[in-house]
């Protein structure tokens, strides 16, 4: 019975925090609204403050989603590092698979900032319409 109780609580505790934390992911304002195409064509045309200030938020939003899968990451290559036994381990580990993702999530997170920044810069210059 208390077993049961127990196991009840647990899953009930793991199902809970599973959806907060898959609603948090998925939440209206970390989506981008631009489909790639969409991005690659405004790039392209973009000749107004309202166009490269859209272009500077779609790569905001970018910059915010890859530093929190990067976070996520770093918490799992942690985790990882703290159970290691190199005996039984194939390669690629798991360990090294948290970490390589890691430093993709924080790379692209760079490449989106300086997007950001690149774009806040050609809107300022660029003409107001």
């Amino acid at each position: 019975m208390l077993r049961l109780r127990l196991l009840a609580s647990a899953t009930l505790i793991v199902t809970f925090s599973f959806g907060l934390s898959s609603a948090a992911a998925t939440a209206p304002g970390d989506r981008p609204e631009y489909s790639t195409a969409e991005i690659r064509q405004l790039a392209r045309d973009a000749h107004t403050v309202q166009q490269f200030s859209a272009l500077a938020d779609y790569y905001q939003t970018r910059r915010r989603m890859y530093q929190r899968m990067a976070a996520h990451e770093m918490h799992l290559w942690a985790e990882r590092n703290a159970v290691m036994t190199p005996l039984s381990e194939k390669w690629p580990r798991p360990v090294d698979a948290a970490r390589n993702l890691y430093e993709y999530y924080l790379q692209m997170a760079d490449e989106s900032a300086s997007l950001v920044e690149r774009y806040n810069k050609l809107a300022d210059a660029a003409p107001y319409q």
